[in-house]
């Protein structure tokens, strides 16, 4: 049986799509990637990656060994990352991206976790979709709904221009759309908000924009004075009131994506039942 590292340099190949970029994520060589995978190969008896291009991808019988490990590695990360707890409260798995962590989660773990505290919520902190079970919940931004699973809506979201008072105080009191064009825009890489809010699905690349991988960096962004940011409310309104970010104009358009509760279409746990039902009562409550 090959080490759990040699298991942990497939995954880490995959998910880059590089032998290098493993190394890099590992913090080994990539000679080193390259002797774990082989253990892996041998012990399998079949070759677990193609070369394409530049980088490697998994051939269809080691996207079939990728799948299976990543829920073994993942079922062995829940017990060490559980860590010292009451071990009378319920965990409940809850995978969300970044942003979400940051700008929502983290500020209600309180009372998401009861009051008095019934469970304890261990974060899955990625950007992938997590496999689901009885005692796991996402949350997954996006149209919906998600295959193999079931989708609870969370509340839709509108797109608003916000900026420092700074820079609100020097455009029109309504500012039009090519007003907001003579400033800098700040692009969430992962999302498309400006050319919906702009109605002009062909905006240009422009070199006096940014583009961050993150929707709380824009908004980070946006407080230094580094240009305008397209917020998400509710969902980033309380964070622009913290970093004293102001809407710069009335002028609101819905986003077709939203926030969705994520579960198992199965049987769930009392805990992540009771987790979901905050989550939900919360955000709604998020409402201006």
């Amino acid at each position: 049986m090959p080490p759990l590292e040699a298991f942990e340099a497939v995954l880490r190949a995959a998910e880059t799509g590089t032998f290098s970029g493993a190394a890099n994520m590992l913090e080994i060589t990539h000679g080193a990637v390259s002797r774990r995978i082989a253990v892996v190969e041998r012990w399998a008896g079949f070759r677990l990656f193609e070369r394409h291009g530049r980088g490697v991808r998994l051939t269809e019988a080691g996207q079939d060994m990728a799948a299976q490990l990543e829920h073994i590695l993942l079922q062995l990360r829940d017990m060490s990352l559980a860590g010292p707890r009451d071990a009378s409260l319920p965990i409940v798995r809850t995978g969300v991206i970044n942003s979400f962590a940051r700008l929502w989660m983290i500020p209600k773990m309180a009372r998401l976790e009861g009051e008095p505290k019934d469970l304890h919520i261990l974060l899955d902190i990625d950007s992938r979709l997590m496999p689901l079970a009885a005692d796991r919940i996402a949350i997954r931004y996006g149209t919906g709904p998600w295959p193999g699973s079931r989708t609870i809506p969370l509340t839709g979201e509108v797109f608003r221009p916000y900026a420092t008072l700074a820079l609100a105080a020097t455009l029109p009191r309504d500012p039009e759309p090519q007003d907001i064009l003579l400033y800098p825009l700040i692009h969430d890489q992962h999302d498309d908000g400006w050319p919906i809010w702009l109605d002009n699905a062909r905006l240009p690349l422009r070199s006096q924009d940014r583009h961050l991988p993150g929707y709380d960096l824009t908004l980070l962004a946006a407080a230094e004075g580094l240009g305008i940011a397209l917020v998400r409310e509710p969902y980033g309104t309380e964070t622009c009131k913290n970093l004293g970010l102001v809407p710069v104009c009335d002028r609101a358009t819905t986003n077709p994506k939203r926030f969705h509760i994520v579960t198992h279409q199965g049987h769930q746990s009392a805990a992540a039942q009771r987790l979901a039902g905050r989550i939900a009562t919360l955000f709604s409550a998020s409402l201006p």
